[in-house]
């Protein structure tokens, strides 16, 4: 590996560092290129971020910027997470901490990383505390958007690479016939799956993969879609579960089902649980 990356504690948390412990237990590991593919993905999406509404007159300045890009990049491994948590206690809402703080500390890491000013292993980990602190502010963002009970809805996806769709229809079908609003998409490419996830802003996702060879897809996928929809609840399903039982904790996602009764009682369960979330914010 290069030099440097093995000094990078956490890596890309929490996909890398368990993709690594995955791959370790067969006597693989992670590809360099890889770990640049996943802290591009994170910087690129945040920076590219618009807010879906006005955000207030007060944005952070040039100085408080500049500090948190120090952060993100320095040896302190809480010194970025606490100066977001600072100011939300100062009052700035999580879309302006997104779309404003976070999202114009990650163009300044991007170009500091096109013109060598950061080292790639030093982008890397600044990716990672990004995607930490993001994961961190998920109930924030749910908070905030939820404001009424949700409908029984969710979008099934097969993960890009993934030939097989049968899977992910037959279990749209099933849910349809309970009730359910589900929309199918199938077959399209990463940034293609991305933008249209993006779009549509669903509160809950379910992921169809089949291989263990697309871990890595699935992680990269979920690392964009936590980064541009920070409040989804995601479930992995289809024979990838069979092969690896553990695989939610690898990928990052929230849950995992291998059979269809599975998937259904822990997507009316989320749904019970966003109901009661709603309810008592009313």
């Amino acid at each position: 590996m290069t030099e440097g990356y093995h000094q990078i504690p956490g890596l890309l948390v929490p996909q890398v560092a368990r993709a690594q412990e995955h791959l370790e237990r067969r006597g693989a590991t992670l590809p360099v290129a890889a770990l640049r593919v996943l802290a591009r993905e994170v910087i690129l999406r945040v920076s590219r971020s618009e807010s879906p509404v006005a955000l207030p007159p007060d944005l952070p300045g040039n100085a408080a910027i500049e500090h948190l890009c120090d952060a993100l990049l320095s040896q302190d491994d809480t010194a970025a997470a606490d100066l977001v948590q600072s100011a939300r206690l100062d009052g700035m809402s999580a879309d302006t901490i997104y779309h404003a703080y976070l999202a114009e500390a990650a163009r300044r890491l991007g170009t500091r990383w096109d013109r060598d000013e950061a080292t790639a292993a030093e982008v890397i980990l600044a990716a990672g505390r990004i995607y930490a602190i993001l994961r961190d502010l998920r109930s924030v963002f749910l908070a905030e958007r939820l404001t009424a009970p949700p409908g029984a809805e969710a979008v099934f996806a097969s993960v890009p690479g993934e030939v097989h769709g049968i899977g992910a229809t037959i279990a749209a079908d099933t849910m349809r016939r309970k009730g359910w609003d589900i929309s199918l998409r199938l077959g399209l490419g990463h940034d293609a799956l991305v933008a249209e996830i993006t779009r549509m802003q669903p509160a809950m996702l379910g992921l169809s993969a089949s291989l263990p060879s697309m871990t890595f897809a699935t992680a990269r996928l979920i690392v964009a879609l936590r980064i541009r929809c920070p409040h989804i609840w995601i479930l992995v399903a289809g024979q990838i579960v069979g092969h690896d039982p553990d695989i939610a904790r690898i990928v990052d996602a929230d849950a995992s089902a291998a059979t269809m009764d599975e998937a259904a009682a822990l997507l009316e369960g989320h749904l019970a649980d966003l109901t009661q979330l709603a309810i008592r914010r009313m």
